[in-house]
């Protein structure tokens, strides 16, 4: 048996493949791709070219990895300046975070060099951060920053403000926070002085983080809101997303308005909060003043892990009872959390049901006179937070109660009719 397994074990499964075939068809294959990309893009230069469009030329840049992307989506904000050669040396050297950060330094000390001024070359480096952060494939680096500013503190010194804008959320919690950190990074770089909040600036925050009704990951308490405001060495800013305005505290220095700021509140709440962790990483590693205050939050759920690590764990699923917070009039409801008669889960993938839709037998469709068809919108109880409808005979029917009385199940269209 042993010498049987140790045969088995010595297989190789390339074995009997010819390996520089398939390396050279993809080779070949490569090419004719770029080859005929090449043949649309001069058939589109062509058609530009005739004014008939917006532009007279093609909006969409050609790029072929993360550094080439990152400088055709900058390019309104580089200019001439050329940053895909460093991108692609720090890359070799670091991750893809570490590069966001030590580009956006060396982005913004350039600019300086040059001769801009401060406010635009902390854009400018914080943009590029950002950008590499997302893979250059997000709308966040364009539009989730909408502008950054050289504020003044009480006693005169001069401190960062950056501008969040609700398509931040794009992002995600991990590219939020670390643009804080980025921003502080290129703060350090250029020399200049470190936010510190007044009272009504940090009430501000606690008030709009009550006011809002939007969907956040996570809601810090005020004690938390408080903490990270007063110690973030830059100011956490943004434009107004909301109708609603604070009352107590609407009228506040470096505060254009006083309506909510929604990326304020992403930034802080999913961003600060939820990826303590990988902010300290970073701030420890890269030996990064300030940003003590972190570990606080870092150590949150290792605290709450070690204080239930003796208690019983039930195997027992509880219901999720957050997707039916947000019911509105007239929707109906086909089931409350884990209660009979709503829909069964079956895991698996039919093919019209892609990565992430989800699937209902046809006869359930007509079983509730087409309300729910293709593309219906739904939110669900688990797994996940909501899901598209597609059609797919593989899953059971509705089981439904016929005029005469009899419960049964119908699997196809015409066993329902």
């Amino acid at each position: 048996m042993a010498d049987r397994v140790k045969v088995q074990s010595d297989l190789n499964p390339i074995d009997g493949i010819d390996i520089s075939r398939l390396e050279s068809e993809m080779r070949n294959y490569q090419q004719w791709m770029d080859e005929r990309t090449d043949d649309a893009y001069r058939i589109a230069e062509i058609a530009r070219s005739k004014n008939l469009d917006y532009k007279p030329f093609v909006e969409i840049p050609r790029a072929a990895d993360l550094a080439g992307r990152t400088e055709k989506l900058l390019v309104e904000y580089l200019g001439e300046y050329e940053v895909a050669d460093d991108i692609r040396q720090m890359l070799a050297k670091h991750d893809r975070e570490t590069t966001s950060m030590l580009m956006a330094q060396s982005v913004a000390r350039g600019f300086r060099d040059e001769g801009h001024d401060l406010v635009t070359a902390i854009d400018v480096g914080l943009r590029v951060g950002l950008a590499i952060l997302t893979e250059a494939v997000l709308v966040a680096p364009l539009e989730g920053i909408s502008e950054v500013r050289l504020l003044n503190n009480l006693d005169g010194s001069q401190f960062v403000s950056v501008h969040f804008a609700g398509p931040i959320r794009a992002a995600g919690g991990t590219a939020q926070a670390l643009a804080v950190l980025i921003a502080d990074m290129i703060r350090i770089e250029l020399n200049i002085g470190k936010y510190q909040p007044t009272n009504p600036e940090v009430e501000r925050v606690k008030e709009e983080f009550g006011l809002y009704r939007g969907n956040l990951q996570y809601r810090p308490s005020p004690e938390e809101i408080d903490e990270i405001v007063r110690a973030c060495p830059v100011m956490i800013n943004g434009e107004s997303t909301e109708r609603i305005e604070c009352s107590g505290y609407g009228d506040v220095r470096n505060i254009d308005e006083a309506r909510i700021r929604g990326g304020v509140l992403l930034v802080i709440g999913e961003g600060m909060c939820l990826k303590a962790p990988k902010i300290r990483k970073h701030t420890e590693r890269m030996k990064i003043a300030g940003w003590d205050f972190i570990s606080k939050f870092a150590e949150k759920d290792k605290q709450k892990e070690d204080t239930n690590e003796t208690k019983f764990k039930s195997r027992l699923i509880e219901p999720i009872t957050k997707f039916m917070n947000d019911i509105i009039a007239g929707r109906p409801v086909f089931g409350a959390p884990q209660e009979p008669g709503g829909f069964r889960l079956r895991y698996g993938r039919a093919r019209p049901s892609g990565l992430a839709a989800a699937s209902v037998n046809p006869a359930c469709m007509l079983a509730m006179d087409d309300f729910i068809t293709i593309g219906t919108q739904m939110k669900i109880e688990r797994p996940g937070k909501a899901c598209a409808i597609t059609p797919s005979d593989y899953t059971d029917g509705p089981w439904v109660v016929l005029e005469d009385g009899r419960f049964t199940r119908c699997d196809t269209i015409d066993c329902f009719n």
